[in-house]
């Protein structure tokens, strides 16, 4: 008789607990209005968790403590992100919030959810058997050469509908130092992607006379480089045995997502510096599919030197990515270290010589960053603007910097630009007292932690919380000094369907244009990756963590899609790298 009951229980006892499960979860989403009421749709989907759930064979995951640690951490982000997120502007504690029964709900909704895919799915993933395609070495030239041709052809109507290219402010004042001959040149925007600018730029100017001609030759030249750079990627799979449906997919990722159409023809310094980033990143995979130091060749430390110079010079806080890289190459064998090493230090010094003596020499200026001060003063904005109570020597201090109610009307949970940019912003008292206002940030953080880590989270949100989609593409030029504007050589239709591909409206490209979204696949498969082919492997997604890092420490923006486009870029090589084989030497 108890064996009976034990095998009942063993068998309706679990069925009972994933329908306990499947109706929580439900629950969780109904209140937090993802159902709008309770119709046949909503009960459809009731209905599939219950299944989804009695279909799923928790005990044989032998992936578990990783499932569960990941589903805990993303749910856990969700639920701080979606609380922020509604209360950017709000006067409450953000962190009471969270205890709301309701809050701890949606919770264990979505750790429910999350649980349940990487439960199918990392399982999956890591014991995935791929059977190697052989393709021909000959045809590498021409693999190369065709997905070019296919991903240019694809990002040729955004030109054409956008001519002669899209500039925001940044790209009107960079482009303002280009036709006045570098006057006044700034490290401001790259001196090196000025550069890159100009020389199309100089060259359509000349054959024309025409400014529209000259950035049109900009556009163009940018949308050929990157098509070059995905197209290099392609060849890089193909040696490595990819399959063709597998490299036919990837082609269509850069040729038709509207992110990379945009952006091609975008005078952004962050476009280019994506491309090399992917460059780099296919370097690191080189490097770390090597056995011993002797398979090191010349030709691929060269290379690898190579894309580092052009992202640390494409890009002013590159060289902290670049650090975090140097930083990690414990994760090679030891063997390695000595010539990657030399590498980097050659880097390093080439960077810093020529940022120095030689930018003083030639009369550049630095770029006079605020991003360092960019947080903290987030944190004391956050402070005024909950109007917490500061002592008179605080006060003092506080005014001289810039008067507290202008800080506090200046106060955007979005972006720091409007304290450091401000008129009322004394730099001046900052610079003679850097120490003063140290000891007083130290002190208002200890004094108000709950705000200082509410202000850090919001100012970050955007680059951990898959909810916030803020500004993604130029769609036009601004006003500027050339009277510049677009001259598109297409029908109203093309443009009204290039709009709606690049709005943050369109229901199933929406999630293209989330950062953290991103960033969780690459986490995933960056785990996917360590535990098939080995933690030297882990190398290879260092530099776009870096950037990532660089972010979450100084972003002037709580989400800026440029700022980490080159994780985009990088995107397929992620996804596809731990199914690779190695290129036969």
């Amino acid at each position: 008789m108890l064996d009976k009951i034990k095998t009942f229980l063993d068998k309706w006892g679990r069925v009972f607990l994933d329908i306990v499960m499947a109706t929580v979860t439900y629950l969780a989403f109904y209140k937090k209005d993802i159902f709008s009421k309770l119709d046949m749709w909503s009960w459809l989907v009731y209905f599939i968790l219950i299944g989804a759930f009695i279909k799923t064979d928790f005990k044989s995951n032998k992936y578990k403590k990783s499932c569960i640690t990941f589903a805990g951490i993303f749910s856990f982000m969700m639920i701080i992100g979606e609380v922020m997120y509604e209360n950017l502007y709000s006067f409450e504690n953000n962190f009471a919030l969270l205890m709301q029964p309701i809050n701890l709900l949606y919770l264990i909704g979505v750790f429910n959810i999350f649980y349940l895919l990487l439960t199918w799915s990392v399982p999956y993933l890591l014991d995935l058997k791929i059977n190697k395609n052989i393709n021909a070495p000959n045809k590498a030239k021409l693999i190369f050469v065709l997905s070019f041709i296919i991903i240019l052809l694809c990002q040729m109507p955004y030109f054409l509908n956008f001519y002669p290219g899209l500039l925001s402010t940044d790209s009107v004042s960079q482009l303002n130092t280009i036709v006045k001959g570098f006057q006044n040149l700034s490290d401001h925007h790259p001196v090196m992607h000025t550069i890159f600018v100009a020389i199309p730029y100089y060259i359509g100017f000349g054959l024309s006379n025409s400014i529209e001609t000259g950035v049109a030759f900009s556009s163009f030249t940018q949308m050929v480089c990157l098509s070059l750079m995905f197209a290099y990627l392609i060849k890089f799979l193909y040696e490595r045995n990819v399959s063709k449906l597998a490299l036919t997919a990837i082609v269509l990722f850069y040729a038709f997502l509207p992110v990379f159409g945009y952006y091609s023809i975008t005078m952004w310094k962050d476009v280019m510096f994506g491309g090399f980033l992917l460059l780099l990143t296919i370097e690191t995979v080189k490097l770390v599919e090597k056995k011993d130091e002797d398979n090191l060749k010349f030709e691929e430390l060269f290379k690898f030197t190579l894309v580092s110079l052009l992202c640390v010079f494409f890009r002013n806080n590159a060289i902290y990515m670049y650090m975090v890289l140097a930083l990690a190459t414990f994760l090679l064998p030891k063997n390695f270290w000595k010539k990657i090493f030399a590498c980097m230090l050659f880097v390093f010094v080439f960077y810093f010589v020529i940022k120095g003596p030689i930018f003083d020499a030639l009369n550049i200026k630095k770029s006079a960053s605020a991003e360092y001060i960019g947080m903290p003063m987030q944190q004391i904005g956050r402070m005024a603007y909950k109007e917490v109570d500061f002592t008179d020597e605080e006060a003092k201090l506080l005014n001289e910097l810039m008067p507290i109610e202008d800080l506090k009307k200046a106060y955007n949970p979005k972006t720091s630009d409007g304290i450091k940019f401000n008129e009322n912003y004394n730099s001046e008292a900052f610079n003679k007292n850097k120490l003063e206002y140290l000891k007083l940030y130290i002190s208002l953080v200890l004094k108000h932690p709950e705000i200082a880590i509410e202000a850090y989270l919001i100012s970050t949100l955007g680059y951990w919380y898959p909810g916030v989609i803020h500004w993604t593409v130029a769609t036009g030029i601004v006003k500027n000094a050339q009277r510049l504007t677009l001259n598109p050589i297409t029908t109203p239709l093309m443009d009204k369907i290039i709009r709606a591909l690049g709005s943050r409206s369109a229901v199933i490209l929406t999630i293209t244009w989330s950062i953290a979204l991103c960033f969780w696949i690459i986490l995933i498969f960056g785990y996917i990756t360590k535990k098939r082919k080995g933690l030297k492997y882990i190398y290879a997604f260092i530099p776009v963590f870096g950037i990532w890092l660089t972010m979450l420490l100084a972003s002037p923006v709580y989400g800026e899609f440029r700022y980490i486009f080159g994780a985009y870029t990088c995107l397929p090589l992620f996804v596809i790298l731990p199914f690779i084989g190695e290129k036969k030497d």
